[in-house]
């Protein structure tokens, strides 16, 4: 079964190559810039974008306006919140399922990549992504193009010996485990050649984003998805009925139920369960209009999703729910001396830490994994409590 599947991923490899090759083949003369032209392509989550905050912004100090003209590649989920910062002169957003397809989507947007006329192409991300950021980087034809040795989390050695030598610059990268954090300083570092200090995101939030709704209340949010991008995160619907009940005795808060449209009947689910004040507002807010949300609120308890990492850059105190597939990578959050951690995580320690989210036990469709079901409603209230006391 496994050589099968490895035979059909050496074939869809192939063909990928193939059908962008003849995509680029004849693509229009590229536009001729004024300034020179940096892409930075991230094609990865809504939290690896938060993450990467710390040091995106240091890009457009690099790449000075008057000489640089910075265009984000990025992933559709973050780009209307990319598109309010000012750290780029343009966004084009991805719709990364649709990309890794053969499509006229696909076949189009490699062309509009090439026909920027870059002159340096940048991928910060540490495990790249063969069809996506590494495909783009080809398209662009850039004099430089810059990505990271990374690791091997996506790919295998077929893609990795292919999409290394679209590359004229490997960024090396440290063999000793790193948190999320520290890999894009630890990236910037080697692009930037001076020391980049690792520092929490954080994420200023304009007026204008604030919700005049929520504006007098006092409210907490709920995040009780994990977007499914892995199966057995999300810690059960019960649970968070239970800590809702506890918040609403302990404070008078009314919650509020966060997340994308998908997640709306796991809200219904929790609101069904409680008796506390809860409104489920998932799918019913962009990614901007969900910032200043989660900036207006007295606290946040998530799922390790997105949304937990968001609520921290805004500065509200944060607890996530963590579970053992990639511990330690990006939560917990490094210990910074002299610097404000908005994110606190609450776990259930297991030997199989660090599965990368193949887990060992066998888990029924919808049910969490034992990681995340061994964390129980008495230790997130633990947590809870000590943020609310101090």
């Amino acid at each position: 079964m496994n050589t099968l599947k490895n035979y059909y991923i050496i074939i869809k490899t192939l063909l990928y190559c193939l059908y962008d090759s003849l995509a680029l083949w004849k693509t229009p003369s590229p536009h001729k810039n004024r300034l020179e032209v940096v892409l930075l392509i991230r094609q990865d989550a809504i939290g690896d974008f938060v993450m990467w905050l710390d040091t995106a912004k240091e890009y457009r100090k690099l790449y000075t306006p008057d000489k640089y003209r910075i265009i984000l590649v990025g992933n559709a989920l973050w780009c209307d919140l990319a598109e309010e910062l000012p750290y780029w002169d343009k966004v084009i957003p991805i719709d990364v399922k649709q990309f890794k397809t053969f499509s006229g989507y696909r076949w189009i947007l490699l062309q509009k990549i090439r026909s920027f006329g870059a002159q340096i192409a940048i991928q910060p991300t540490f495990s790249r992504e063969f069809y996506h950021g590494d495909s783009l980087v080809r398209a662009s034809k850039a004099t430089r193009k810059i990505s990271s040795v990374g690791d091997m989390g996506n790919r295998n050695w077929l893609k990795k010996f292919i999409a290394d030598s679209w590359h004229t610059e490997l960024i090396p990268v440290s063999t000793r485990p790193m948190a999320e954090l520290e890999r894009n300083a630890e990236f910037f570092s080697g692009l930037s050649n001076y020391s980049h200090i690792t520092g929490y995101p954080q994420l200023d939030i304009h007026e204008l984003w604030l919700s005049s709704e929520w504006r007098e209340k006092i409210f907490y949010i709920l995040v009780p998805g994990t977007s499914g991008a892995v199966d057995g995160k999300e810690w059960p619907p019960s649970y968070f009925s239970d800590i809702a009940t506890k918040v609403f005795r302990k404070t008078g808060w009314e919650g509020v139920i966060c997340g994308a449209k998908q997640e709306h009947s796991l809200g219904e689910q929790i609101l069904k369960q409680c008796d506390a004040p809860l409104q489920n507002l998932c799918g019913q807010t962009t990614l901007v209009e969900l910032a200043g949300l989660l900036s207006q609120s007295r606290l946040t308890i998530s799922n390790d999703t997105g949304v937990v990492y968001l609520s921290s850059a805004v500065g509200t105190p944060s607890v996530c729910i963590v579970g053992g597939g990639h511990f330690g990578r990006f939560v917990p959050y490094p210990d910074l001396t002299g610097q404000t951690n908005n994110l606190k995580e609450v776990f259930h320690k297991m030997p199989c830490f660090g599965c990368n989210w193949n887990c060992i036990y066998p888990i029924k469709k919808g049910d969490p994994a034992p990681c995340i079901a061994n964390v129980n409603v008495d230790a997130v209230w633990g947590e809870v409590i000590s943020l609310l006391n101090s």
